[in-house]
């Protein structure tokens, strides 16, 4: 189960980006279930709950400050729901062309938190004069 830090007020960079880390992690291992369950008579695939739903418990909303701006729903997610057709003669719906987009987008996002926290580490150290 993936633990959320929440910040009283505001936004921890840090505390966020460990959460994310962690549940980049976590979706990585289940993508990696589907994967390795690409031969398995009627497997359906599964996937954990957006990342947004962790960021219920910081102060963080978006907002739509220009008519530009992209509009994600209601709910604030894009999530992309398989269609039941995609099923083999033996029952299973994994598509291992889907399952390794996915896992190369998770490696991407991990990329970019790694890449971030360290900005904000050193544009803290510099602060400090360290």
């Amino acid at each position: 189960m993936l633990n959320v830090e929440a910040t009283p007020r505001g936004t921890d960079i840090f505390s966020l980006g460990r959460n994310r880390l962690a549940w980049l992690q976590e979706r990585q291992q289940v993508l990696a279930g589907n994967i390795a369950n690409a031969d398995t008579p009627d497997y359906a695939p599964r996937d954990v709950s957006p990342f947004q739903a962790a960021l219920g418990q910081f102060d963080v909303s978006l907002a739509r400050t220009d008519e530009q701006h992209m509009n994600l729903g209601e709910d604030g997610s894009d999530i992309e729901v398989r269609p039941e057709a995609e099923r083999s003669l033996d029952g299973n719906r994994v598509s291992l062309d889907h399952e390794m987009e996915q896992v190369a987008t998770v490696n991407d996002q991990q990329h970019l938190v790694v890449n971030l926290y360290g900005k904000y580490k050193n544009m803290f150290q510099t602060a400090l004069g360290r």
